[in-house]
């Protein structure tokens, strides 16, 4: 089954998910030991499988996709049922991701374009740049009337303007992003509340991370630390934290 290589934001959602999964097997155990044995007992055995989920939970890389038929009948029903932008962003993300579609998914998304919906025009914008279109992306997320006030459009256009070398104005961009987040948050997905609150954690550690990205090629390392450490307290998985190691001088 192939694997999918997912942005930071999804797979840790995914790595969290599985972390819980985990550790439910071993809370059933830690009580009847505890009820069995005694506190100290059942609160060790819940300390170790608490230990065990997080380190499996770390090593954890990638994850395997859904049988492409089901998927295909899912998407099917979907699609029939609801053509809202949402549905539409939804549709569109699989066929790129998951059929590596990515002409179809353009074309689909663009045909919505026109209802000016901010989850649409960040999904086509996002395809555009994994596609080597920077330009192109640019020039949807600026079409858009509400890409100053929408906070994810703002963060693909961050992103934008990083693979096109431009950092002072990409800082300005996810920082505003930042901004926008804190006082409204992300736009809904369709994801339950938990999930939309795991993702907004992410999104709001991604922002962080690649605002320090952005300092340390500008070579404002106590800036790019400050980020990589507010970026890093949201994310409960160590192995997907950032640091940098600003160059050090020696006396000569």
């Amino acid at each position: 089954m192939r694997q999918v290589q997912y942005d930071l934001e999804v797979l840790y959602v995914y790595k969290l998910y599985h972390f819980f999964s985990l550790l439910i097997f071993f809370c059933p155990a830690s009580l009847i030991l505890g009820w069995r044995f005694g506190h100290i007992i059942g609160f060790s055995a819940f300390i170790i499988g608490f230990l065990i989920s997080y380190f499996l939970m770390m090593h954890k890389k990638s994850f395997p996709t859904p049988d492409k038929k089901t998927i295909a009948q899912k998407m099917a029903k979907e699609i029939t049922q609801d053509s809202t932008p949402l549905a539409i962003s939804h549709f569109s993300s699989q066929l790129y991701f998951y059929f590596n579609e990515a002409r179809q998914a353009i074309v689909l998304l663009e045909k919505y374009q026109n209802t000016h919906d901010p989850l649409v025009c960040a999904t086509l914008a996002d395809i555009l740049l994994r596609e080597g279109r920077p330009k192109h992306a640019l020039r949807i997320i600026h079409d858009n009337p509400h890409y100053t006030s929408d906070p994810l459009l703002l963060c693909v256009l961050g992103h934008v303007l990083r693979q096109m070398n431009k950092w002072d104005a990409a800082i300005k961009i996810y920082e505003l992003s930042l901004a926008l987040a804190r006082k409204s948050g992300f736009p809904f997905n369709g994801a339950n509340r938990f999930t939309q609150f795991l993702l907004t954690l992410s999104y709001t550690a991604t922002l962080h991370h690649s605002l320090g990205d952005c300092y340390a090629v500008l070579k404002e390392y106590p800036q790019a630390k400050k980020h990589y450490l507010l970026g890093n307290i949201r994310i409960f998985d160590i192995s997907l934290w950032r640091t940098i190691k600003a160059p050090t001088t020696h006396p000569a």
